[in-house]
């Protein structure tokens, strides 16, 4: 793969055709209308024919484009759909390429029915008749970036401004928002531009963000945030237990805030819990108030050093134990150990079912 020029249309569409051909079996014939072909005043990049071994022939409209942004997802599907009722071809028979899709891209591809494609071999083509089914994975970033815009969410100034969108109840104005939640105008510009392209977010015709699609939001985040790596962990031990360590948090006042599925059984308890994440500014003062053991092996509490303040902000008192916001939870739990990620998943649905509980209006 040439990454130093973005490829054109006409090479994405020889690189798709021939991954989709050396997917398949050799009995498999794969055979491209490669000119464009009008339909009305539409214009096809080209229509896909894969015959299978019994004669069986499925006919695939692509739709090729040069840059596809998640929020374009659903305008590129519709127009091949439209084309493909037009040449009398199954609807559901559509292929999206690119030289790169992004991961957020090829979600919203999917979840619109469709299949997708990219030169660097991200790969979804699904077929009833014959029964066609190619998954596969390429490249996770785009090996040819066009401009110097915020392609990824790690590192405080990102993280502060996530927070910032889920947790407050849109329509807002980034200058309001950003007053509000403590963030710079530049942070907030740079992240929201970045949910835009990924479809995450809607803007009003001069500027303000409308609506925001908060489960998405965090989901993308976690794909860049980790609470292990983003944050500087240290282990312990509390030999009493954690039950005496809920007592011993519940009597200190502040400079603190539980996380993982420690803070989880507060808002949608799993299963019984045997490691208490929390955040704090002073690891050696906290560990020496609670009691607690340094340790490498069998700890059964992380102390955290923040990748930012945020997680202080908009905490929740729960039985009497500070909690970082859900938002903040959501996230720690997706990227954490063990049972961690299943747990996240409980949490998002509770989080749906009482936003009010933890979005600010």
């Amino acid at each position: 793969m040439n990454t130093s020029a973005r490829p054109n249309e006409a090479g994405v569409l020889r690189s798709v055709i021939e991954m989709i051909r050396s997917r398949l079996p050799t009995q498999w014939a794969v055979v491209s209308v490669a000119q464009p072909l009008p339909v009305g005043r539409l214009r096809v990049d080209a229509v896909l024919e894969i015959t299978g071994p019994d004669g069986a022939v499925a006919r695939l409209v692509i739709e090729c484009k040069q840059n596809l942004l998640a929020r374009d997802a659903l305008r590129a599907v519709t127009r091949a759909r439209t084309i493909a009722e037009s040449l009398a071809i199954d609807p559901a028979n559509v292929i999206v390429v690119s030289p790169y899709l992004s991961p957020t891209t090829r979600e919203s591809i999917t979840e619109l029915g469709a299949s997708y494609a990219d030169s660097t071999g991200n790969i979804l083509l699904q077929s009833t008749r014959p029964a066609i089914f190619i998954a596969t994975e390429g490249a996770s970033k785009d090996p040819w970036p066009s401009d110097e815009t915020l392609r990824s969410l790690k590192g405080r100034g990102a993280g502060r401004a996530v927070r910032a969108v889920v947790d407050f109840n849109p329509p807002y104005t980034l200058r309001t928002l950003g007053d509000r939640a403590g963030v710079p105008f530049g942070s907030l510009a740079r992240v929201t531009d970045l949910l835009d392209r990924d479809g995450l977010i809607t803007r009003g015709n001069r500027g303000p963000v409308t609506e925001v699609d908060w489960e998405r939001v965090i989901r993308r985040w976690a794909r860049d945030y980790d609470v292990a790596r983003s944050n500087r962990v240290t282990t312990f031990l509390d030999p009493r237990g954690l039950p005496t360590l809920t007592e011993n948090l519940s009597a200190i006042e502040g400079d603190y805030a539980a996380t993982g599925a420690y803070a989880a059984q507060q808002f949608s308890p799993v299963a019984p819990n045997r490691l208490a994440a929390i955040y704090t500014t002073d690891v050696a003062a906290t560990a020496e108030r609670l009691g607690l053991v340094p340790t490498d092996a069998g700890a059964n509490v992380w102390l955290i050093e923040p990748y930012d303040d945020v997680v202080f902000d908009r905490v929740a008192i729960r039985d009497g134990i500070r909690c970082v916001n859900p938002s903040q939870l959501a996230v720690d739990l997706l990227t954490g150990p063990g049972r961690d990620p299943a747990e996240g998943e409980e949490l998002l649905v509770w989080m749906k079912g009482n936003e009010d509980a933890w979005r600010t209006r």
